[in-house]
């Protein structure tokens, strides 16, 4: 008995011994200027994806990593440091601002879930196909929106100008009081959040009055967990008692005519055939455009890569005609100017992954670094605030006048790429939008024979060089 008293002493002294020394290690330090960090979690490089913040000790990055592991890099604009990450492992260092202040950061490993997985049945009816859906799910969380005291401002959250808004208020204003109603408002009073908690609706089916997960997604946007989660028992109430699902099969119809109208009127078809013949290097397998008719100006874009399958979703709005619509021009010019933002979602399936590689990248990094140079903080552009979403913004709304050139009226296309600029720069707030837009439109039209868009990317990457 003593002596194995004495072995299991010597493993807990030995055990303790390792702690100690492993709490006395001073962690590794790297530097940095700007409060900006890359991630990069495998191949995966998410720029401008985390802000160093000194007051937060740790701050702690939770990575998302397979059951094998993963490296996981931080890149700053002068150092990198990298960790060999396992769900379970943690790790801390040190990134020293400016030489003088400190941020404790730390790794954490997490089991990667995957947003998505594709069955062979799936890529098998999916393939090589476009979807236009407006999901039962999806038209209760945005009802949900339209019900919180933030859906009923004038913020442009909710389309309030159709005679649907008025079906939707006469059916469900009585439950505006619901308990989710006021749980949501308090996570959608900042609109930038509505995004996510819109997306994550299309992860779950609501199918005879019933939500249940979806079979293909577990979340939509790209945070870790499902925003909505948390919120299905009420919306699930909500559902039950405002007889949503009878609601909703009355406006099928109407519904119907709208996919109707996106899939076949403003050219979607040759949106996607223009993107893939000018970014050659970036393939899907499939496209979805996901809409409500009660969305507004809250449009995002996100895409998925798992089982050997690509799919690109686009979530928008429907283009309702506008007061502030260009109204001097052709029926075919209104067409393809009424296209515009679900290409606007749909480009940035191609357009990111371009500057994201290597030979850009870095570039695009220094040289919008300086970014109230290129964006106003006092209008919508300063929730671009990082190099890299700022300069794919601009790429966005600068292929909207490519795509006029080659598929509106050359009669209407000084109208419409002038109200297009007065947009970006006078509304939005991107300063230099204009400049960028001319500079493009005259390359894109002398280009070479044979040469497309990803082709001109060096020269367009050197302008924003040479305009900070």
């Amino acid at each position: 008995m003593g002596i194995h008293a004495n072995t299991h002493l010597l493993a807990i002294l030995s055990l303790l011994f390792s702690f100690s020394n492993s709490f006395s290690q001073k962690p590794v330090v790297i530097k940095a200027s700007s409060k900006i960090a890359d991630t990069k979690i495998g191949n995966e490089l998410r720029k401008a994806a985390w802000n160093i913040n000194p007051s937060i000790r740790p701050d702690v990055f939770d990575a998302r990593v397979p059951a094998e592991g993963m490296p996981v890099t931080f890149l700053t604009d002068q150092d990198s440091i990298r960790f060999d990450v396992k769900p379970g492992s943690y790790y801390e260092f040190v990134i020293l601002m400016n030489g003088k202040d400190s941020a404790l950061t730390a790794v954490k490993g997490i089991l990667d879930i995957p947003r998505a997985r594709f069955s062979n049945d799936y890529k098998t009816s999916h393939s090589g196909k476009t979807f236009v859906e407006i999901p039962a799910m999806y038209e209760l969380v945005n009802v949900a929106f339209a019900l919180t005291e933030t859906g009923k401002k004038d913020n442009g959250l909710i389309m309030k100008s159709t005679p649907y808004y008025a079906d939707v208020m006469k059916w469900f204003e009585q439950y505006s009081n619901e308990p989710v109603i006021a749980a949501l408002n308090k996570e959608i009073a900042d609109l930038n959040n509505s995004h996510g908690y819109k997306m994550d609706a299309y992860a779950f089916d609501l199918n005879n009055g019933t939500i249940k997960p979806s079979a293909i997604y577990t979340r939509i946007g790209y945070s870790d967990e499902n925003h909505l989660k948390s919120f299905i028992p009420g919306l699930q109430e909500l559902a039950t008692k405002s007889k949503f699902t009878d609601f909703y099969k009355a406006h099928e119809p109407y519904y119907n005519a709208l996919i109707t109208s996106y899939r076949d009127s403003i050219g979607v078809p040759e949106m996607q055939k223009w993107l893939v013949k000018n970014f050659p290097s970036t393939k899907y397998d499939s496209f979805k455009i996901i809409f409500s008719p009660l969305v507004s100006n809250n449009q995002s874009a996100t895409w998925f890569d798992y089982d050997g399958f690509k799919e690109a979703q686009a979530h928008v709005n429907f283009p309702f005609p506008r007061k502030s619509s260009t109204s001097s021009v052709s029926k075919e010019g209104s067409l393809a100017r009424d296209g515009t933002i679900v290409f606007t979602e749909l480009n940035h399936a191609f357009i990111n992954p371009e500057s994201e590689k290597p030979e850009y990248a870095e570039r695009i990094a220094k040289a919008l670094s300086n970014i109230s140079t290129w964006n106003n903080p006092e209008k919508p552009a300063k929730y671009y605030n990082d190099a890299y979403s700022s300069f794919n913004e601009y790429m966005n709304w600068a292929l909207v006048s490519l795509r006029y050139i080659d598929y509106a009226p050359e009669k209407d296309q000084p109208t419409l790429i002038t109200a297009t600029e007065n947009q970006m720069v006078n509304s939005r707030g991107f300063l230099k939008f204009a400049e960028f837009n001319q500079f493009l439109v005259k390359l894109y039209k002398n280009r070479k024979k044979g040469q497309v868009l990803a082709d001109l990317y060096p020269e367009i990457v050197r302008w924003f060089e040479g305009n900070g």
